[in-house]
């Protein structure tokens, strides 16, 4: 059991028509949301630990894992002076960091939870270059070609219209822009989304299986979480190792992959999807 008031969401999701996957991601989401307050919980994505340690402020060290995997989906794209969107922000522990130390000249943080941007306009509203709105990423609430580069960080998943949100993507990202992408899947569904990718007009740039460095994440709480050395209330799983031994059982068996892309607006053509 999770210190968190809230049920696994899969049986819900398994059982609910296309049409009601994202109201269904909605009503569970901000359940837990209206918990997180008074919480230290910043991040929502299962993180990534890679080979080496890229140097991190000391103040950015407990985080090191859930920044490590915005570092690998961003790669080589510069964000300075950029104007920046994050689609599902989350709990904006991501777009917090990246507005400290990539220095863009605006990141705009989009959730789809009213009550999860009040949040982050309370926690981070010291940051002159951040604000938080919220919006559907099926329906972007931006004018065309708004954007220098665009990130989307292990959200995709829960969306009902997966060709919907890429479309809406290319339409408010500057033609030379970059869009850069993470999320887990069946590893029978990746050659669907390449597809789709370029089907919708992007240029794919790099292409990366990032499954091991999740699963070092991964087995780095569990292992935190056993040894009583983490602090429940940082993360999801609060002290619920047996549901995160499944998570990892899924990556470890096949049965789920973590990809993250790197991909290019090279004109402004609209979707063929």
């Amino acid at each position: 059991m999770t210190q968190w008031d809230i049920e696994d969401i899969t049986p819900a999701l398994r059982d609910s028509p296309p049409d009601r996957r994202n109201q269904v991601w909605r009503n569970w989401y901000d359940r837990l949301v209206s918990q997180l307050d008074d919480s230290d919980y910043r991040f929502m994505n299962y993180g990534y630990l890679g080979l080496e340690s890229p140097k991190l402020e000391p103040s950015d060290e407990a985080n090191r894992i859930f920044i490590e995997l915005y570092q690998v989906t961003l790669g080589d794209t510069s964000l300075t002076d950029k104007d920046v969107l994050d689609i599902s922000s989350g709990l904006g522990g991501g777009a917090y960091w990246i507005s400290r130390v990539c220095q863009p000249s605006s990141l705009v943080g989009m959730d789809f939870s009213p009550e999860v941007v009040r949040l982050c306009n309370k926690w981070y509203g010291g940051q002159h270059n951040l604000r938080f709105v919220v919006g559907d990423a099926e329906a972007l609430p931006f004018p065309d070609n708004s954007f220098d580069v665009i990130y989307n960080v292990e959200a995709s998943h829960c969306y009902a219209n997966y060709d919907v949100f890429l479309r809406e993507v290319f339409r408010v990202l500057k033609a030379g822009g970059a869009f850069c992408w993470s999320d887990f899947q069946s590893r029978t569904s990746m050659g669907k989304i390449e597809t789709d990718f370029e089907n919708c007009g992007f240029e794919i740039v790099s292409l990366d299986d990032i499954t091991d460095g999740v699963l070092r994440s991964l087995d780095s709480v569990h292992k935190a979480i056993s040894e009583g050395k983490l602090d429940g209330k940082q993360i999801i799983w609060g002290n619920d190792t047996e549901s995160l031994q499944d998570v990892i059982q899924e990556f470890a068996g096949g049965g789920r992959s973590y990809h993250c892309c790197n991909l290019s607006k090279k004109n402004s053509i609209g979707s063929r999807i």
